[in-house]
């Protein structure tokens, strides 16, 4: 099996907006009416503000291959503060989504790792996130993987619906 991760660079919107609707689908479509998940899809994962996120330099999109095949992708926002920790300069961790075939092969973690090492690369002091309080095996992957609960946050899916979130820090 062999494992590549690489940049998504802005020639690749179009696969990284399928990608990123398929893989938010399969993890929190029941989350959520499916009118209010189609709005949130509409919203975020749109060519349009995945084409401005991309030219953002502040920006990481990364991209995992299995046998080159696409499994995955990240999403690190450097210099991404937040009011719950005095840490400074720190990273929002906003992604990580793998398809569901490729569950199971380690492939979180590497990505995981990957972001750590740009995140240090580029000074940040730690990671954030939130994480879906109902994520179970998310939650359970942040904190082996040494993140810790510092809060809670309402991740508002729309205008009528929120699932409860942790907000949660690893340090670089």
């Amino acid at each position: 099996m062999s494992i590549a991760i690489k940049p998504i660079s802005s020639s690749e919107v179009e696969s990284l907006a399928e990608l990123s609707q398929k893989t938010f689908v399969e993890s929190h479509g029941h989350s959520a009416s499916p009118a209010d998940i189609q709005n949130y899809i509409d919203k975020h994962f749109s060519i349009r503000t995945l084409s401005e996120a991309l030219e953002n330099p502040r920006i990481y999109f990364s991209k995992i291959y299995v046998d080159n095949q696409l499994a995955g992708y990240s999403k690190l926002i450097l210099d991404e503060q937040h009011p719950l920790t005095d840490l400074l300069p720190v990273a929002k961790f906003e992604r990580l989504y793998l398809l569901k075939d490729f569950y199971g092969l380690g492939l979180g973690e590497m990505l995981l790792v990957h972001n750590l090492e740009l995140a240090k690369k580029q000074h940040q002091k730690a990671l954030w996130l939130f994480v879906w309080t109902e994520n179970e095996k998310g939650l359970k992957f942040y904190k082996k993987s040494h993140f810790k609960i510092i809060g809670e946050h309402d991740f508002k899916i729309s205008e009528q619906h929120s699932n409860p979130n942790y907000v949660m820090l690893k340090r670089v």
